[in-house]
């Protein structure tokens, strides 16, 4: 590989590097929204267990499938929150790619100067 193509190459890696770091941050964030809903989700249905309990049986029923609709929210949820997570790992497995190419064209260059 000669210096102009090196140039080259690591133009694209540093470039692949930046938009693999911007995806990382909105997956990050969104994982922060996607676990806030969590917390949310579950202190709801905290709190219609607890109104269960002082609740006559007409309203059971009513707060009952109240917290089925919240769970099933609250599984939609733990599966978005699931595949965030995967593909947090991609992009971590990619960044350690990334760093090898870096590192390839580092010691290239450092090759090339010692001559």
């Amino acid at each position: 590989m000669e210096l102009r193509q090196t140039e080259q190459a690591t133009v694209t890696v540093l470039k692949r590097m930046e938009n693999s770091l911007d995806s990382l941050e909105q997956m990050s964030l969104d994982a922060i929204n996607i676990t806030d809903k969590l917390v949310s989700g579950i202190d709801e249905i905290r709190q219609c267990a607890d109104e269960l309990v002082n609740c006559s049986e007409p309203g059971q029923e009513c707060i009952m499938e109240l917290i089925k609709k919240l769970l099933q929210d609250l599984l939609n949820t733990a599966f978005t929150v699931n595949n965030v997570s995967h593909e947090l790992e991609k992009e971590t497995i990619y960044q350690r790619d990334t760093m090898e190419n870096i590192k390839q064209i580092v010691e290239f260059l450092y090759a090339m100067s010692e001559k």
